[in-house]
């Protein structure tokens, strides 16, 4: 069995919050399936009232919406190699949603042009599971950014228009008059609430559209943190911010206008796209409403929303790590403060009282664990392999030995003659000595 390295050890710790999250929100939320057979559900709804007021070109803009992502999914899955997933219902929400961001009167094949962009940006980044922006936010923006005049120009409220025919007057919605002449539109809260005004078909109805704000949160489909947050920072900004008065009217205004509170409901609270933690969904919502904000006080363009939308969607990856960074400083802050905050006037209260601080009354020193980069250990034996000299070096050497010896017996014949002629001489010297003595 492989033991992990150090690496794994500190990469596996640091990433286990994260890991421990995701696990959690997997088991509180519910299924991607449910959630948008819960949406198509309510954006049906939606559907029926918006043909009751513009006719039966409504139905046929989102039927086109629908069938041509059904089609461009099925012609991005035989291109991948992949199954098409019948049961998938995220194709079907995201026609739902483009169709009833459009106006009444829009041509069909802006509609099929804004379909394939929707499906072919989820098969670029890899499929269900795998994209990064909401598909139903890149077609509209691109639409909005291509065809102005078409897709922000709306029906008068009440005007039916023909089926395959003329589509009648149009004029433009209340965010753009709002942009254009700095005042808003006399309506009566009846009025507001039954979204008698021009717009987009499905983002009028604000009644509808808070109904089933109220019960996709309560059936877990919608974020609520998401919700509550990005809702009530749009709030308080735009009443801080506003140049109209009375203040709190321009603040109703910025709610109905747009497509702030239908995509709130149905697009930012896209499971594909949200954080894992509730505390990171929290910052997404406080980072959309932030963003939709400022662009909506310094951008003169309608739609500020669904590009608000597409900025916070890159950021969500980022939004959990951020959210855990956040509470472990506040943590150790918190832990900071509480054991040393009024340390000193604690024990000198003691000391008057004629206290001894008690050794559970010494503070902890925590060090924390330092990583000085060592090598993993293995317990693992590894052979030296040794250097092995090139033959001429061998040969040289051996030459040089064969020299050394036959130097040495040359040597020591030199020596023993020496010691011999010594001797001799020694020798010659007692026999001279002797002959002196016989003399004697």
């Amino acid at each position: 069995m492989n033991r992990p390295t150090n690496e794994e050890l500190l990469k596996k710790i640091e990433d286990a919050p994260l890991l421990m999250a995701k696990e959690a929100a997997q088991k509180k939320l519910r299924k991607a399936r449910s959630i948008y057979g819960d949406q198509i559900l309510f954006m049906l709804a939606i559907t029926v009232i918006a043909t009751c007021f513009s006719g039966w070109r409504v139905v046929a803009v989102c039927a086109c919406s629908v069938l041509c992502c059904i089609l461009t999914d099925m012609i991005g899955c035989f291109l991948s190699k992949k199954e098409y997933g019948v049961k998938d219902l995220s194709t079907i929400a995201y026609g739902m949603a483009l169709a009833l961001m459009l106006p009444a009167s829009v041509e069909y094949y802006i509609v099929v042009i804004g379909a394939v962009l929707a499906i072919t940006v989820k098969h670029i980044f890899g499929g269900k599971d795998n994209y990064i922006f909401n598909p139903a936010a890149v077609a509209i923006a691109f639409l909005i950014i291509c065809y102005p005049t078409q897709v922000l120009m709306y029906p008068q409220f009440g005007a039916q228009p023909e089926l395959f025919g003329e589509t009648g007057t149009l004029v433009s919605s209340i965010e753009s008059s709002f942009i254009k002449n700095g005042a808003m539109p006399s309506l009566s809260p009846l009025e507001i609430l039954m979204g008698q005004f021009a717009g987009p078909i499905g983002t009028t109805h604000i009644l509808v559209l808070i109904v089933s704000a109220v019960c996709l949160i309560c059936r877990r489909s919608v974020s609520l943190s998401t919700t509550v947050s990005g809702m009530a920072v749009i709030g308080v900004l735009s009443y801080l911010t506003t140049d109209v008065q009375p203040a709190i009217d321009s603040t109703v205004f910025r709610f109905i206008s747009g497509f702030v509170l239908f995509g709130f409901i149905f697009l930012a609270s896209d499971p594909q796209t949200l954080p894992l933690t509730n505390g990171g969904r929290m910052l997404y919502g406080i980072a959309l409403g932030t963003i939709t904000v400022i662009f909506r006080n310094t951008a003169n363009i309608e739609g500020v929303f669904v590009f608000s939308l597409l900025i916070v969607n890159a950021l969500s990856l980022y939004l959990d790590k951020l959210w855990f960074m956040i509470v472990t400083k506040t943590k150790q802050l918190i832990r900071y403060l509480r054991l040393n905050l009024g340390s000193f006037e604690r024990v000198s209260k003691d000391a008057k009282q004629g206290k001894t601080p008690a050794l559970t009354d010494t503070q902890e020193i925590m060090i924390e664990p330092v990583n000085y980069n060592m090598p993993p250990i293995d317990n693992k034996v590894t052979k030296v392999k040794r250097h092995k000299k090139p033959i001429y070096e061998s040969i040289s050497d051996k030459i040089s030995d064969a020299v050394k010896k036959r130097k040495k017996p040359s040597a020591q014949t030199a020596d023993n003659t020496e010691i011999n002629a010594k001797e001799a001489q020694n020798g010659s010297g007692k026999t001279d000595e002797a002959a002196e003595d016989t003399q004697k």
